[in-house]
């Protein structure tokens, strides 16, 4: 949607969990969360107008993040993988029966890729790691917490770090990896005291907060998390 007045176009999304309109900005732009009986054509107006000032600081920081992107784009050369204190070397070599194998610290592609084929094998072995290593870090920290999971997935997603569902499924970003330990433990809690608030209320942060007393610090830290996953993860094949 646009609107003469304001000089961002924005995508309004209706959620039965809103109780408020939230705004987000992402590599995809602006989306405007609303709640379900929300008028949209008399109440949306002034509420962009009085959130102008925030929403271009965040179109700023988002234009950073696209530069960074760029700049980290092509086969890297490196795979750091912070959450779990893993670093690969990739290399491409002739490979007879197999396109890629992981070993002893080296990603090793096979050599009649294209670029893009490689960029492809990669994110589907990101992807496949974070699938063996994130749930066991979610399982353990609701064992701890005396949390209930009903099932966890792990998927490439671009904006979010982590969701969950009024049934108990919670969904982890595989680009989680890139992440220092602190601020994996920080989403994975977050998404756990979803379980008992569905919401961003006062009692959830309060419960947050007595899982995680830094909370807050962490939050503003994982605004700028972004930055610490490379462009190439997001390049299309």
């Amino acid at each position: 949607m646009s609107d003469p007045e304001f000089p961002w176009p924005y995508t309004v999304r209706r959620s039965s969990r809103a109780r408020n309109v939230r705004l987000s900005v992402s590599v995809d732009g602006l989306t405007v969360v609303v709640p379900p009986k929300f008028n949209v054509s008399r109440g949306l107006a002034p509420i962009l107008e009085s959130r102008r000032d925030w929403v271009e600081k965040a179109m700023e920081k988002v234009s950073e993040r696209v530069l960074q992107m760029e700049k980290t784009k092509g086969l890297p050369l490196t795979v750091d993988l912070a959450a779990i204190d893993e670093k690969w070397w990739v290399t491409m070599a002739p490979l007879v029966g197999q396109r890629l194998v992981a070993k002893d610290g080296t990603l090793m592609l096979t050599s009649d890729f294209r670029e893009s084929e490689a960029l492809v094998a990669l994110r589907r072995w990101l992807l496949l790691k974070g699938r063996i290593h994130l749930p066991p870090l979610l399982r353990s920290a609701a064992k701890r917490h005396s949390f209930q999971v009903a099932d966890v997935s792990v998927k490439e997603q671009k904006s979010r770090w982590g969701s969950c569902s009024s049934r108990g499924n919670i969904n982890l970003n595989s680009r989680l990896l890139f992440l220092p330990p602190h601020l994996v433990r920080h989403v994975l809690l977050h998404e756990l005291c979803h379980l008992k608030e569905m919401n961003h209320s006062k009692r959830f942060h309060s419960l947050l907060e007595s899982l995680d007393p830094d909370a807050q610090l962490h939050a503003q830290e994982l605004k700028r998390a972004w930055s610490m996953v490379p462009g190439w993860v997001f390049q299309a094949g």
